[in-house]
């Protein structure tokens, strides 16, 4: 005898999670397969012969899951189940052993801080801000294993929606990085150099300068010497003082179209006299004066005009 069971199950998003990145997840089958901590093994099949006209066309996957029925006695359960992507979530049908039936539907909902607010639904706790996932879960088993299959249900799919939460936080750095590396190539750079892919392997041999477009002078390498990696994929440390690449001080040739025109001398403030080059101290020099090398000698008088001088004293 079978007994139907219907619950919901919501859970509220952390901010920083966009839409985008929880449909990406919901839509990508294998990844929600193995987000499930119960299944230990899958692989893509045929529809069984059961599935409906409507079931038929989906994709199909043979999953099994490995229960804890008793402290200590665990046992494996092999089912088929179909996926069916929807714009808002997605849609899964299971077909497992002793007539276990389950009708499995995941929802998007919610708005974000920049989105207008929507009326939502009452009485099942909807979070009235932010993003939210909601779980319709409708199954039929036998009236024996209801409780069992709705608690280990409940518990399984509680930690696949962690795990979702998990990965879209980690899409959403990748995102985040990915946009940081397109504006900046430095980043990209240090990324690709510190991948644990690289870690422990030479570096590559540096770039070529390249040329200028315009000036044609060549642009020194973005990343300075005392910046560069060592072979253990860690920053060097550069000697203090640092004395960069003599590249890195050359100076552009000046622009040819903003050259400053020839002075005209109609308009120049110079004074005449400056053009004088008596007043120029580069090119006027004064002219070499002879000075005397011996004390000058006085004419000497005879005896005759002594005395006739004498007598003028007088």
């Amino acid at each position: 005898m079978s007994k139907r069971t219907v619950f919901t199950t919501i859970t509220g998003l952390p901010a920083g999670i966009t839409r985008e990145t929880v449909i990406e997840t919901l839509h990508n089958h294998v990844e929600m397969i193995d987000l499930n901590p119960l299944v230990i093994e899958r692989h893509p099949t045929k529809a069984p012969r059961k599935a409906t006209p409507e079931e038929y066309h989906s994709i199909w996957y043979h999953v099994v899951d490995k229960i804890n029925y008793l402290p200590g006695y665990s046992g494996r359960t092999e089912f088929d189940v179909c996926f069916h992507d929807l714009k808002t979530g997605l849609q899964t049908r299971c077909y497992a052993p002793l007539g276990l039936d389950i009708k499995d539907k995941w929802t998007l909902g919610g708005t974000l801080p920049h989105e207008p607010k929507e009326p939502v639904e009452l009485g099942i706790g909807v979070p009235k801000e932010g993003l939210w996932l909601r779980e319709d879960v409708d199954m039929k088993c036998n009236v024996m294993a209801t409780s069992f299959v709705k608690k280990t249900l409940k518990k399984a799919h509680a930690t696949l929606v962690k795990r979702l939460v998990e990965k879209a936080h980690i899409r959403e750095m990748a995102i985040h990085n990915n946009r940081l590396e397109e504006h900046n190539p430095i980043l990209s750079y240090f990324s690709g150099a510190t991948s644990p892919a690289l870690l422990g392997s030479p570096l590559p041999s540096p770039k070529p300068l390249q040329q200028g477009s315009q000036s044609g002078v060549p642009y020194p390498d973005p990343l300075p010497a005392y910046q560069k990696l060592d072979h253990r994929g860690s920053l060097g440390k550069a000697p203090y003082p640092y004395s960069p690449p003599m590249e890195s001080m050359q100076h552009p040739s000046p622009d040819p179209r903003y050259a400053q025109p020839p002075s005209d001398p109609r308009y120049s403030q110079q004074p005449s006299h400056a053009q004088d080059p008596r007043h120029s101290y580069q090119t006027y020099q004064p002219l070499p004066v002879e000075l005397p090398t011996s004390e000058p000698r006085m004419p000497e008088l005879d005896s005759s005009s002594a005395q006739q001088s004498r007598y003028r004293e007088f």
